[in-house]
């Protein structure tokens, strides 16, 4: 993990992406939230406005993978130029986001952490090398057998900056809502949503910077950050 937060820290633009992901997913939660409200609960809207956020966020995604990659390999990160070639694998990464979102739910639902572990590495293969769906699914699930220890291990270690964040951040959000001082109450309510939304952008970029990494040595590649020696998925430390 240390190697990977190291990546992060020479790199800290790669933070950017996870934060504006939230932002946008937020506020398009936000906007369907009241379309609904206003429309009265319309399944159809519902289905429709849910498939645009899980496909906003699966795209969002690819572009933090596709920064992180660029970042392991010592190439310059720009931003823009990783929206534009997340932008023409649109068509794919919008067809595997559904199967991609079921996936995590299943996983957090813990009826489906198999499932997801074994498709881990899709959204990388997709947008990194151009591959398709059934493609990327068999390289994911070959590499996933080789090695899921690697792959528990090293997603449980990622989580580790919401892990440490998230108990603090409810305790001061609690706090606040029940202080008497409205102004008092307020900033922590908002120093906690900050604190915390800091720890998921961290976590996710990492998660970026982990997945790509594991990507790439699962297919053979080393991957190198400037300056830095060369860089492989650390095993659980």
């Amino acid at each position: 993990m240390r190697a990977l937060a190291r990546v992060l820290w020479r790199r800290k633009e790669l933070v950017l992406l996870p934060a504006v992901a939230t932002v946008v997913v937020g506020g398009l939660l936000s906007l369907l939230v009241r379309a609904e409200v206003w429309a009265g609960g319309s399944v159809v809207l519902g289905v429709a406005g849910v498939s645009v956020v899980v496909v906003a966020a699966t795209f969002l995604n690819a572009v933090t993978l596709i920064a992180a990659d660029d970042a392991l390999h010592g190439r310059p990160v720009g931003i823009g130029s990783c929206w534009v070639r997340a932008a023409r694998r649109l068509p794919v990464i919008a067809g595997w986001a559904p199967a991609g979102a079921l996936g995590i739910v299943g996983a957090l639902l813990l009826v489906g952490a198999g499932w997801s572990s074994a498709n881990y590495l899709v959204l990388p293969a997709l947008v990194l090398d151009g591959g398709g769906v059934r493609e990327a699914r068999r390289s994911s699930r070959e590499a996933y057998r080789r090695d899921r220890g690697r792959f528990v291990r090293g997603s449980v270690r990622m989580a580790m900056p919401v892990q440490v964040a998230l108990l603090p951040c409810l305790v001061v959000f609690v706090v606040g809502l029940t202080v008497t001082d409205r102004g008092l109450g307020a900033l922590l309510m908002a120093g906690a949503a900050l604190c915390l939304g800091a720890a998921v952008a961290v976590t996710s970029s990492l998660y970026g910077v982990f997945r790509a990494a594991l990507y790439r040595e699962s297919a053979g590649v080393a991957t190198v950050p400037a300056p830095g020696p060369v860089v492989r998925v650390p095993e659980a430390e």
